[in-house]
């Protein structure tokens, strides 16, 4: 019988089996399920994979999952421990004993959290997450560089609505992510973990180009409603600028134009730049009128890529080739990249120009 793994937030089938699982079945479903943690989780992997949901099974269950999480910790510090030479084969911790603080295999562990929890806070800081129905996040190493990618399922339930609205279905966007093993080191240390405002999954440096620092790259933008798109070129960096492109050629052309239009005098005189965001919008909420469009913001150096995502991050069809100001400014709000502010002023600056002749 083949068994499925079933998410924390599955909606339950309540009262539809009966049927008891048997000792090696509770073996399977506990391999496959590691992660237990309440008893409403145990008993939800019961019901949907064809058995009841009783006390004497979610106890079980929930038993058996931590003797094979404990198993496996142990064959790891055998085997670290026999290739250091600091332990006879064999010789495996007790079951039910308490990890030391600086024991290998829980030190092993909690860097595995550590990692875990960054990538997570990295992917909900800038891809859209939390729908109504609930959400998760399933983070996954692996030292293949063609096995790193970022999927996003869509689930529904009829469990979170109540009153009037009970029986409604609420979707869920369950995000499952694969980095290499040393993200930390390759994306996070080098402060490139998010750029333009994309997450970037994974980074190899190439030749730089005098100044610019060059990156093949794996990054994901933001697409329509929780989709995301992944995205194969070449980051460049020259100080605090960064450009996405297909190539070498035109990320150092992208990232070169950016550089000189932020560092130019004229954009220099602009307090525009000095302000907080909610006073960006307050002093320019004036010209919400003026029609923004992605010549604007190709003009100040914003990458295609930059502006797809952020366009689909704040809901702005990129269809109609024109928007309000009021409208970038609304999404600015929410997603305050500095590529967005260069392009309220750009925009600003042509109306302007165009007003004096």
């Amino acid at each position: 019988m083949k068994f499925i793994h079933v998410p924390p937030t599955a909606a339950d089938v309540h009262g539809q089996c009966r049927h008891q699982p048997s000792s090696h079945q509770v073996s399977a479903l506990a391999s496959l399920h590691l992660d237990i943690h309440t008893k409403k989780h145990a008993r939800l992997i019961l019901r949907l994979n064809g058995f009841s949901g009783t006390n004497v099974g979610v106890e079980a269950l929930m038993e058996r999952s931590a003797s094979i999480k404990w198993e496996r910790i142990n064959r790891m510090q055998t085997r670290i421990r026999k290739r250091l030479g600091h332990v006879p084969s064999g010789a495996l911790l007790p079951r039910q004993s308490t990890p030391a603080p600086w024991d290998i295999g829980n030190l092993e562990s909690r860097l595995c959290g550590l990692r875990q929890t960054a990538i997570t806070s990295v992917a909900k800081s800038c891809l859209r997450n939390g729908a109504p129905g609930g959400s998760s996040f399933r983070v996954s190493m692996t030292r293949d560089a063609k096995a790193v990618d970022y999927k996003i399922i869509m689930h529904s339930n009829r469990n979170t609505y109540g009153g009037r609205f009970k029986g409604w279905s609420a979707n869920e966007d369950h995000h499952y992510i694969c980095v290499p093993t040393d993200w930390r080191v390759r994306v996070q240390r080098r402060g490139l973990a998010v750029a333009g405002g994309m997450f970037t999954l994974d980074l190899q440096p190439l030749v730089g180009h005098g100044a610019i620092e060059l990156f093949q790259a794996v990054w994901v933008a933001q697409s329509r409603g929780y989709g995301v798109t992944i995205h194969f070129g070449v980051v460049a960096r020259l100080g605090d600028e960064v450009f996405h492109a297909q190539d070498a050629q035109h990320a150092i052309r992208g990232v070169t134009l950016k550089a000189r239009n932020s560092a130019s005098p004229a954009r220099q005189r602009l307090s525009g730049y000095e302000l907080s965001v909610d006073a960006f919008i307050a002093r320019y909420r004036q010209y919400g009128g003026i029609d923004v469009g992605i010549d604007d913001a190709q003009a100040i150096g914003a990458c295609e890529y930059g502006i797809q995502s952020w366009c689909h991050a704040v809901g702005i069809d990129q269809a109609l080739g024109y928007v309000s100001l009021s409208r970038v400014l609304e999404g600015f709000r929410t997603q305050p990249l500095i590529e967005v502010r260069r392009t309220v002023l750009q925009a600003i600056k042509l109306h302007r120009a165009h007003a004096r002749l």
